[in-house]
């Protein structure tokens, strides 16, 4: 019953989050919005590990390995989308995002050796036609240079999201505490945005206005602390390749 109140919690709120999303591009570079997003939620998260007395303690070769999660779970892929949403629209997104369960059988499989389980693929390719069969009169579409640079940043960035699953797989079975990592996580993705930002020359901007404000906190306090760990704590329960359900199902919620 966990397994599946996590699941929907995830498939609902980051469905949800891709209609926030539109609001964060415009006038703040992405790589901006991203950092402030999980260094709010991040921050969030330190009061509460704070109040409830968890120990944030971890090795040198843990903090490499929460480094390596934050930069490519909650950091270069999702710079990469949402650099991708200015070439590509929400059918082309959502069938690219499809990928990440491929992505965590193979990866998966070489990396770390787990077992190819038939039927999770299996359940993928349906999964995939359906959204197909949902989204086919966007993807009908002319083959452009900006095409095919909107699908290759997409499936680059979820390449690096398929990457920091399954390091988030391999920081559970190490017995880590979940509070604690997800946290560490999202503050060296905040730190690692902002210095990527610097040296591309791209000073830190904000905007005030209502929409950008309300959408910034939504995705702090629900795509990220609420769905994200929830994601993470799934990820420890079920595995990387069957967690990756989840980004078959929430293009269909943003959708409705």
């Amino acid at each position: 019953m966990q397994n599946i109140l996590l699941f929907s919690l995830c498939s609902f709120v980051w469905g949800s989050t891709w209609y926030a999303i539109t609001f964060q591009l415009g006038d703040v570079d992405p790589l901006w919005s991203i950092s402030y997003r999980f260094l709010l939620a991040g921050l969030i998260l330190m009061a509460i590990c704070f109040l409830q007395r968890v120990p944030v303690q971890f090795t040198p070769r843990q903090h490499l390995r929460i480094f390596l999660q934050g930069i490519c779970f909650c950091g270069i892929s999702y710079w990469l989308v949402y650099l991708s949403e200015l070439y590509i629209n929400s059918a082309q997104s959502a069938l690219v995002c499809t990928s990440m369960l491929y992505l965590n059988v193979i990866i998966g499989h070489f990396w770390l050796g787990n077992p190819v389980r038939l039927p999770v693929v299996i359940g993928g390719m349906l999964g995939s036609l359906g959204i197909v069969m949902v989204f086919l009169p966007e993807l009908a579409t002319s083959l452009t240079t900006d095409l095919m640079k909107g699908i290759t940043m997409a499936f680059v960035g979820c390449i690096f999201f398929s990457i920091g699953s399954l390091i988030c797989e391999i920081n559970k079975k190490s017995g880590l505490p979940l509070l604690p990592v997800v946290m560490t996580a999202m503050m060296y993705s905040s730190l690692f945005t902002a210095a990527f930002a610097l040296s591309l020359g791209k000073l830190p901007s904000f905007q005030w206005s209502k929409p950008y404000v309300f959408s910034l906190l939504y995705l702090a306090l629900f795509g990220s602390i609420m769905a994200m760990t929830s994601y993470v704590a799934l990820i420890g329960r079920i595995g990387a390749d069957r967690t990756a359900y989840v980004d078959i199902i929430y293009p269909i919620i943003a959708l409705l």
